[in-house]
């Protein structure tokens, strides 16, 4: 049987360390679900900002740095395939790296990735700094701004009902990606 009293209390104690948790990876849909809550009266939409900004940019400058102190032998060791294509992709890094740092937290599969290759093509820490701070508030308010405003917008509907609406919409999406990537990948 559906206990959404439950459900609601789950939320209230576990919703910020979900927060936290999905912000340290590819955490849209947390930050999505958590916002929609927020809009319920369950959270608060400032809490998940700040926690969201904060662990986003603070995982990212740790993968950064780690890739920028073992350079990108030890990154083609874990990842051969990056051979061949290591001084193409650090030149086209290195051409746009404001562009990538900026965009890559909102490109599905490879935020995680991301900032240990942008560290190991040795981009200057303080570019990466500033451009990485600018793309977290970015997310972090995007990401808050439309869980709730579309939980808002469907405030006379179950809030339940429009939290499970919006995680199931972002993880088809976030499956769709994963599928054609890895078809395109496999008809190289």
């Amino acid at each position: 049987m559906f206990n959404a009293s439950l459900i609601t209390e789950f939320v209230k104690d576990w919703g910020y360390v979900a927060v936290f948790l999905g912000s340290l990876v590819e955490g849209e849909v947390i930050l999505l679900t958590a916002s929609a809550f927020a809009a319920g009266g369950y959270l608060s939409i400032y809490r998940i900002f700040v926690i969201a900004f904060i662990t986003t940019i603070l995982a990212d400058q740790l993968l950064f740095f780690l890739g920028y102190k073992t350079g990108s032998d030890w990154l083609t060791k874990r990842f051969p395939k990056l051979t061949k294509a290591r001084g193409k992709v650090f030149n086209l890094l290195h051409k746009m790296d404001i562009f990538f740092i900026f965009s890559f937290r909102f490109i599905y599969g490879i935020r995680t990735i991301s900032p240990l290759i942008i560290g190991s093509a040795k981009i200057k820490p303080s570019r990466f700094v500033i451009y990485n701070i600018l793309s977290g508030i970015c997310w972090a308010a995007a990401g808050c701004t439309l869980g709730y405003t579309v939980a808002d917008a469907l405030s006379d509907c179950n809030i339940f009902a429009v939290v499970l609406v919006i995680s199931g919409v972002v993880g088809l999406i976030g499956l769709g990606c994963f599928y054609i990537a890895k078809r395109k990948a496999k008809n190289r």
